[in-house]
């Protein structure tokens, strides 16, 4: 066979190659019993990526999604969170987790106000998550607001004292009261 024949040949069944369908891109993993596994062993991005697959096949299942939202925000993807979040609250979902993980996400993306509107949420039903204590008083703080994150933190530290517990924020008062020092300074 002639050079010029093999490579007309080779080219010709490049083109049919080409024409073929190409085969269709695999679906994504659709797993909840996965998902669930991969969250417990705290790897979020698979847990999104399961839960994401299932809620194609069970859209309407509320808890996965409320679920599926904060495995979301557990592995960074503040941005897709929050619809999922919104979705899954106007489906009736409502706990303390939910709330403070979708406050992190609308933090995360610049919405201060609205995410200290979720940690407050979040205290009203549990008052004791510190966590979400301390991040409130550091959104205070990030607005200008002292002696408001100074109060909130106060306040707690007084309840664990007169139930016969040590403070828990001594150290982030601390901080707060050098930090209104150093703004008056600037300020002044």
């Amino acid at each position: 066979m002639k050079l010029s024949h093999a490579l007309l040949a080779g080219a010709l069944a490049l083109s049919v190659a080409a024409c073929q369908p190409a085969e269709p891109p695999a679906p994504p993993p659709a797993s909840k019993a996965d998902a669930e596994d991969c969250y417990r062993k705290q790897d979020y991005r698979c847990a999104a990526i399961n839960y994401y697959g299932y809620l194609k096949l069970y859209p309407n299942e509320t808890d996965t999604r409320a679920i599926y939202a904060i495995a979301l925000t557990k592995s960074g993807q503040h941005a897709l969170s929050i619809a999922q979040y919104e979705m899954a609250m106007n489906q009736g979902a409502g706990a303390y987790d939910l709330f403070a993980n979708y406050a992190i996400s609308l933090d995360a993306v610049g919405k201060l106000d609205e995410s200290m509107k979720w940690n407050r949420k979040t205290l009203e039903l549990i008052p004791g998550l510190v966590d979400v204590r301390g991040t409130l008083a550091q959104q205070l703080v990030r607005q200008g607001k002292h002696d408001e994150a100074i109060k909130l933190l106060q306040d707690f530290d007084a309840y664990l004292k007169k139930n016969n517990h040590p403070p828990y924020f001594t150290a982030q008062i601390m901080t707060i009261k050098d930090a209104k020092a150093t703004a008056a300074a600037k300020a002044g």
